[in-house]
């Protein structure tokens, strides 16, 4: 069918041109007719009939063909359209699903992270109520240990003046009475001091002048005086390789640092030696007191410098002593600590910064 179409287009336009000439040619001589030339008028007919006779059949066929595949192109160009708008609306699908799915992790973050500041600041809370809780109970502790600390020097004064008043005394007893009354007077004002050293500590009052004082000569100063009013059989001495060591300290924080740290150890040392060192280490003075007396539990190691802590109940004093030499040492600028590695006893050890112009506040 499609190869005949053109085939009648070109001789519908050779028709026309006949038509169109068809004057012309009437004009021609009935000799040029005898010769054989074509009859304009008798070709046209015979045209005529030719595409008269043309399958009608066909060209509707022809038609309904191109009128399907019209409709076919129709129905793909909408069916392509609706593919578009339905791949567009699967992107708008997934894209909203991967959006809500998004805000959806960074809540679950957000939770995350709320939730475990939260516990830890629920943990800080339990951290800080038991410490309170425990400041509270060592502090009741404190009071009670106080008032039978008192009471005793106290007691001991009053009896012993008593007896001092007796003239029938003899003089050996006398002496004696007079040694255990300046004893407990001693003891007596330390715990004054404590006290008193500890309320300047909680008030951030603790006043330090700095100066050039040579430790070596501090030193063996505080190891005679020990050594003099100590309560027990055991010797304090002083030890050191350097003739002389100018730092930059509070002489007299410093003096009291020792007296406690030698104070302490002779209260558990009722034999052997109480050994106070002094050497140089990496620009810093390093203070050991080692004594040969009962030692500290190695769980006990950092809790004997808290407050009202002490290691023996029923030992005199007030619990503050060591946690006052490690207010003092670090605020000098230094660090105190027990020796680990020490078993024959107790050593505490702490450095002092050869040159230091502040003290922290």
């Amino acid at each position: 069918m499609q190869e005949r179409m053109p085939r009648i287009l070109s001789k519908t336009i050779l028709l026309c041109l006949i038509i169109t000439l068809f004057p012309i040619s009437s004009t021609l001589t009935a000799k040029n007719v005898e010769e054989g030339y074509i009859n304009p008028k008798e070709e046209c007919d015979k045209y005529r009939k030719e595409i008269s006779s043309v399958d009608s059949a066909s060209v509707q066929s022809y038609i309904a063909r191109v009128n399907k595949e019209r409709a076919a192109n129709l129905v793909a160009q909408q069916t392509l359209r609706n593919n578009r708008q339905r791949n567009m609306l699967i992107t708008y699908i997934v894209m909203g699903g991967l959006l809500v799915i998004g805000l959806l992790v960074a809540g679950l973050i957000m939770l995350r992270k709320y939730n475990r500041r939260l516990m830890e600041s629920k943990e800080k809370l339990n951290h800080a109520r038991q410490m309170v809780e425990n400041s509270v109970r060592l502090k009741n502790i404190f009071l009670s240990n106080m008032s039978h600390e008192i009471r005793t020097p106290l007691n001991a004064l009053a009896g012993f003046t008593a007896f001092l008043a007796d003239e029938s005394l003899d003089e050996e007893s006398r002496k004696q009475f007079e040694s255990i009354i300046q004893q407990n007077s001693d003891l007596l004002m330390k715990l004054i001091h404590d006290v008193v050293d500890f309320s300047i500590q909680q008030d951030g009052e603790m006043q330090f002048r700095l100066e050039e004082h040579d430790a070596v000569d501090t030193c063996r100063n505080v190891a005679k005086t020990a050594d003099k009013v100590k309560q027990t059989k055991a010797a304090i001495i002083f030890e050191s390789q350097l003739e002389t060591l100018p730092i930059v300290t509070d002489e007299a924080r410093l003096q009291q640092l020792l007296i406690n740290l030698l104070v302490n150890a002779n209260k558990f040392t009722t034999e052997g030696s109480i050994t106070l060192s002094l050497e140089t280490k990496d620009d810093m003075a390093l203070f050991a007191v080692t004594d040969t007396g009962c030692g500290i539990a190695a769980d006990k190691r950092e809790s004997v410098f808290t407050r009202f802590e002490k290691l023996d109940e029923n030992a005199q004093g007030t619990g503050l002593g060591l946690s006052i030499c490690r207010f003092i040492i670090e605020r000098l600028g230094g660090k105190i600590w027990v020796d680990p590695e020490y078993n024959n006893g107790a050593r505490f050890c702490f450095t002092h910064p050869l040159n230091k112009k502040e003290a922290k506040s």
